[in-house]
């Protein structure tokens, strides 16, 4: 004779206690991974503000100086530690448009913490918050120019052969920011 047997109740409460146990591990699990990837997020997002700056600031130093109707147009027109005004006749025509790329300044400002580039009278942030932003002069022998806070004069522009940015981007949700250093050796006139 075979017998059924059924389940007791407390084997059922121990089953479902085993089962709970389980899910709440599982909801454990999936939070954890969920900080995970919104931690990475974070980061990639504040290392990829902190490349795209260093990239625009190298393709705006780069072509500082383009002259192509030869009309001795200085590359730099300001040049202080926490900025940096840089030119090129990217029309050709022998003149500077200063409302247009032609003229762009770069600016680490501090109030908020900021790197922004400056075309005409049209600001657009290009990384922020900054906890090191700074920009740093260099002769054809490799020495910096020590920029006063009003800046190099033309003699002292004259002389710039490399300008350096410096850039830290902090993220937003604390840890370490994303440094970059970009060193663009400058056209100079043949």
């Amino acid at each position: 004779m075979s017998s059924a047997r059924g389940m007791t109740l407390i084997e059922l409460v121990v089953g479902m206690g085993i089962a709970l146990l389980a899910l709440g591990a599982c909801v454990g699990a999936l939070a954890a991974s969920a900080r995970l990837v919104a931690a990475v997020g974070a980061r990639a997002e504040v290392e990829d503000t902190a490349q795209l700056a260093a990239e625009a600031f190298r393709f705006d130093a780069r072509r500082a100086g383009f002259d192509p109707a030869a009309t001795g147009l200085e590359g730099i027109a300001e040049a202080r530690p926490d900025q940096v005004t840089l030119q090129a006749d990217l029309d050709g025509d022998g003149a500077v448009d200063t409302g247009s790329e032609e003229v762009t300044r770069w600016q680490c400002a501090t109030a908020p913490p900021r790197l922004s580039r400056i075309i005409g009278a049209q600001s657009l942030p290009v990384a922020a918050p900054v906890s090191r932003c700074a920009v740093r002069y260099f002769d054809a022998s490799g020495g910096e120019l020590l920029s006063p806070p009003g800046g190099l004069d033309a003699a002292g522009r004259a002389r710039v052969r490399r300008v350096t940015l410096e850039l830290a981007v902090d993220p937003a949700s604390g840890g370490a920011p994303a440094g970059r250093v970009v060193d663009v050796a400058l056209r100079v006139a043949p």
